[in-house]
């Protein structure tokens, strides 16, 4: 599910993203460490970070920035994950610099570290 989804999608985008030689793909990223009471999600998130760069080697020279945002946690307004802070996390992505590209971000860290 995790993985399929994700290349499934970028199957039928990143081709015409190439061609213009700009575009952003954004792949929802989660279990930032593994935990052994959640093996399958786990794993399937894992997978999830290394589409990201398998894309980014086959599409990032031709101006596709493919990253994952990996949200910590369940998502709540006012919390730690609050929706409205998590869509800049995703917009910052889109708007970095191509000499800036981040390809895993984190909700919550420090985007300087």
């Amino acid at each position: 599910m995790n993985v399929v989804g994700a290349l499934t999608a970028a199957a039928h985008v990143a081709p015409g993203m190439a061609a213009r030689g700009r575009g952003t793909i954004l792949v929802t990223g989660g279990m930032p460490e593994p935990k052994p009471e959640y093996v399958s999600l786990s794993l399937g998130k894992a997978g999830v970070r290394t589409l990201v760069g398998l894309l980014h080697g086959t599409y990032g020279a031709a101006g596709v920035h493919v990253a994952s945002v990996t949200v910590p946690g369940a998502v709540a307004p006012g919390g730690e994950n609050d929706p409205d802070e998590i869509a800049a996390q995703y917009w910052r992505p889109h708007t970095q610099p191509r000499e800036h590209w981040q390809h895993q971000l984190v909700h919550g860290a420090d985007p300087t570290a």
